[in-house]
């Protein structure tokens, strides 16, 4: 009998974020095929290799989890059933006691079991296996699935669901869609998710994400991907890399200057909240522009902060010209004197420039349809919609976003020739061109207004520190995100309780251990899901 193996990841889930590596890039499933099929037809790595390298990591991490009791293997025809029954026979031969049921028409080829005598019973036993089994290893359908399930997978999915087990997923749950996210119909609600090589794209992707459960990320000897997959994952250890630290004898003017341009009268909230932000995020001085009668206001909410009257046009103009960067939008309005004062900002302002919220609905006003051209030629900008502003930007439908948000994100990055930082869960950061960068954070706690006011402050900070508009939006993503995680509550959390958080997630960046735990590139916790296991209406 083999020794079992006793190893154990070296943190709790709610700090794996800090085990993730630098570059953790996200293939589509048709980019995973062609890394698959390249490295086997190159003489890289054997099919037989990764599907042993595959299976005994699957029983290594099921183990970890899942240290007793019966397992129950559930193997489809394709390279993830051969997973699950390589991941079967390594736990049998650890002493634990497993039973294999065929759910596909046929068993994998090649065959996996190694001249092993462990009889695989056919798909009618399913019931009997899963009563008797404390967890289940799903392999029934792997990356190709384009629609639902059909008989006889669907059922054996529903019947996995209904079983009092847990399920531990091969590459990623049975019935989701690996590029789009989409569920089309029975899809596995998996326990804990081994996924092999890189994070496929779409498990990141509501609502897949609420069936993957823990996901882990392992490495199985695929040789470098060229090219690489063109989406890569916000880690940790990206955005301290991306921040660095700051020289003990630096000065304000080393760590950048922002002007924030908003709050018309009635929203100063929002350009205190992105003010607040700035500062806590490191900005060296911020000046706000706004409306004269804002002035108490902000320097009551943020005495740190210089006021500029933005009736006042030479002030105006020196503060556009003084910044290191512009951010505008935060409770800017919407009137046809704001459109004015974002066309001077355009024209006016030189330094790399953020505009988010009404900015945008500035921006898409003057559009009067899709937006097009460079938003403000001969410097960086970003462009951090939600949704509804992306709609509106694009001259399309919410429902048409969120349907692509990646396409979406990068469709109005080459329109508008700026990046784009477009919100949701998870958000996407999209350049001009193509490259794609995607959260691996999620929070019911961002869900609150004046997150993005939060957010817009962070940006424009690090763009002022000289980071590039999509390394600022990466960086400040990674930071805000730790802010929420680990300060703001779930449901009845506020944008305001953000800012004061941000220099401890930022020092937080300095507990990254990417490579602690041998062989796993991205670990993440389950999503919180309106429907848990057990209730599938």
């Amino acid at each position: 009998m083999e020794a079992l193996p006793a190893s154990a990841p070296p943190l709790s889930p709610s700090a794996w974020w800090r085990l993730a590596a630098r570059d953790v890039r996200l293939p589509t499933a048709a980019e995973m095929a062609e890394i698959d099929r390249v490295a086997i037809e190159s003489g890289a790595i054997p099919e037989r290799a990764l599907i042993e390298n595959a299976g005994r990591a699957l029983a290594r991490h099921l183990h970890e989890r899942y240290p007793e009791g019966r397992v129950a293997v559930l193997a489809g025809s394709g390279h993830n059933g051969a997973d699950a029954l390589v991941a079967g026979r390594t736990l049998a031969a650890w002493g634990r006691s497993v039973g294999f049921v065929q759910c596909g028409s046929r068993l994998p080829a090649p065959d996996v079991l190694a001249g092993w005598d462990l009889p695989v019973a056919p798909a009618g036993a399913l019931d009997r296996e899963l009563a008797t089994a404390t967890v289940a290893i799903d392999g029934i359908l792997g990356t190709g699935l384009r629609t639902a399930p059909r008989a006889p997978q669907a059922c054996i999915i529903e019947s996995a669901n209904e079983a009092q087990t847990a399920i531990v997923s091969a590459d990623g749950p049975s019935g989701v869609d690996f590029t789009t996210g989409r569920v089309r119909g029975a899809a596995i609600r998996a326990d804990l998710t081994v996924t092999f090589g890189w994070p496929k794209i779409g498990l990141l992707r509501f609502p897949a994400r609420e069936r993957v459960g823990d996901m882990v990320c392992v490495e199985i000897g695929f040789p470098p991907p060229d090219p690489a997959p063109a989406t890569r994952a916000v880690t940790a250890a990206w955005a301290a890399e991306l921040l660095g630290g700051r020289s003990a004898a630096g000065h304000k003017g080393e760590a950048g200057y922002l002007a924030i341009v908003g709050g018309e009268p009635g929203m100063a909230g929002a350009v205190v909240l992105a003010a607040r932000a700035a500062i806590r995020a490191g900005s060296g001085i911020v000046r706000v522009a706004s409306d004269p009668r804002n002035r108490d206001i902000l320097q009551a909410s943020v005495p740190e902060a210089l006021f500029v009257d933005w009736t006042d046009s030479r002030a105006l103009d020196d503060t556009l010209g003084w910044g290191d960067a512009v951010a505008v939008g935060p409770g800017l309005g919407t009137g046809p004197a704001r459109a004015d004062l974002l066309q001077r900002v355009r024209e006016v302002a030189t330094p790399p420039l953020a505009i988010d919220a009404d900015g945008l609905n500035v921006l898409a006003a003057g559009a009067g349809d899709a937006l097009s051209g460079p938003v403000a030629s001969g410097r960086p900008v970003l462009l951090t919609p939600h949704p509804g502003e992306m709609a509106r930007l694009l001259d399309s439908s919410v429902a048409a976003v969120r349907e692509d948000p990646p396409a979406a994100a990068r469709r109005l990055a080459g329109a508008a020739q700026a990046t784009v930082l477009l919100k949701g869960a998870p958000t996407w950061v999209a350049r001009p061109g193509g490259e794609l960068r995607a959260t691996t954070l999620v929070s019911p706690g961002f869900a609150s207004g004046g997150m993005g006011d939060v957010l817009t402050g962070v940006c424009g900070a690090y763009m002022a520190a000289g980071l590039g508009a999509a390394d600022a939006a990466t960086a400040a993503l990674a930071v805000t995100a730790l802010a929420v995680l680990r300060s703001v509550d779930d449901i009845g959390g506020s944008a305001a309780d953000v800012p004061a958080a941000l220099p401890a997630a930022r020092r937080a960046l300095d507990t990254v251990c990417a490579g602690a735990w041998p062989g796993v590139s991205l670990a993440l916790p389950a999503a919180p899901s309106r429907n848990p296991k057990g209730d599938e209406r």
